[in-house]
């Protein structure tokens, strides 16, 4: 349109600029609208996952048993988003998690769907002493100390004979 012109009036300069900034306009408000429908499909993904994991952990709530269903990591993730109702494992199989976050709930009388476990490390070393009692020991001590079980570690639990 103006292509053929060297110079323009003031009016047409002022058309180019009007031109221009709608264009930007239209530019930023797709963009917009592309930020908004990625954030509701991505919320209402992470609705339906928030959902279906506390159906979940209100199926094993609501179970008979009095052990809870082993935590779905068996190992230590390498990221750093670890689902917060994931149990991070190192060095310990489920069924001994299990056991452990099962005494932890007796000991404190605390109800299990009410504790929240980040991770279970299995490197304390039993000498003498049972996985029971070494677990029942754990709870007690963070209990009493006012620490809680995740801020604790313990290298080794020794039974001494007096």
């Amino acid at each position: 349109m103006f292509a053929d012109k060297i110079t323009l009036t003031m009016s047409e300069t002022l058309l180019v600029a009007v031109a221009g900034i709608l264009v930007v306009m239209f530019e930023l408000a797709l963009i917009t609208i592309l930020i908004l429908g990625l954030s509701k499909i991505l919320r209402s993904i992470e609705g339906k996952l928030v959902k279906n994991d506390s159906e979940s952990s209100d199926s094993v709530a609501n179970a008979p048993a009095a052990v809870p269903a082993p935590a779905p990591a068996a190992a230590p993730a390498p990221v750093a988003y670890i689902p917060a109702n994931c149990v991070q494992l190192v060095d310990v199989d489920e069924p001994t998690a299990a056991v452990v976050m099962a005494l932890v709930s007796k000991e404190t009388g605390i109800p299990l769907e009410r504790l929240m476990f980040r991770s279970i490390k299995g490197k304390t070393e039993l000498v003498d002493v049972d996985e029971r009692t070494a677990a029942t020991i754990m709870a007690i001590v963070s209990q009493e100390s006012g620490i809680p079980l995740n801020r604790l570690s313990f290298k080794s639990i020794k039974k001494v004979e007096e």
